[in-house]
């Protein structure tokens, strides 16, 4: 017996629209890192407020301890980035959000059909590391690890 689920749709909320920085969408999130329509708004929301203050605070970490030798420049705080430069924060910020909510999507998603890795922490880690690369890149780092020490 199936409980069927056919969503019905929500609206796009933006995120951090008037703060200078880059704007986001829960819209364009579930386009670039294919959520499944069921997941509530709010609930991605949420996860990218999160992940938005994660990303922005690393980056003016990194700038207050005098590292200003960094790709962009600033505006009162705000990065003025580039057209390239905005697509790597949003990266960024999708990577995040997506890595946070892989415990939310496994409990909700649990199609044996859909091969779904919600659960699995390796996959969790890779995305969470596709976001630290990005950040990286924003601010003119290479992929350093630990490896190389």
């Amino acid at each position: 017996m199936s409980f069927g689920f056919e969503a019905t749709a929500q609206n796009s909320i933006a995120i951090d629209a008037t703060s200078g920085w880059p704007a986001l969408s829960t819209g364009e999130f579930r386009d670039h890192r294919r959520i499944p329509e069921f997941f509530e708004e709010t609930v991605l929301a949420d996860s990218l407020n999160r992940s938005v203050l994660e990303v922005q605070q690393q980056l003016l970490k990194y700038i207050a301890k005098e590292n200003t030798d960094v790709a962009f420049t600033q505006t009162n705080g705000v990065p003025n980035f580039s057209p390239s430069q905005q697509s790597v924060y949003r990266g960024a910020v999708y990577a995040r959000s997506h890595s946070d909510l892989m415990g939310y999507f496994s409990s909700v998603d649990q199609k044996a059909a859909g091969n779904n890795k919600a659960d699995d922490v390796e996959q969790q880690n890779a995305i969470l590391a596709q976001s630290n690369r990005s950040i990286r890149l924003l601010l003119g780092l290479g992929r350093a690890g630990v490896q190389l020490l």
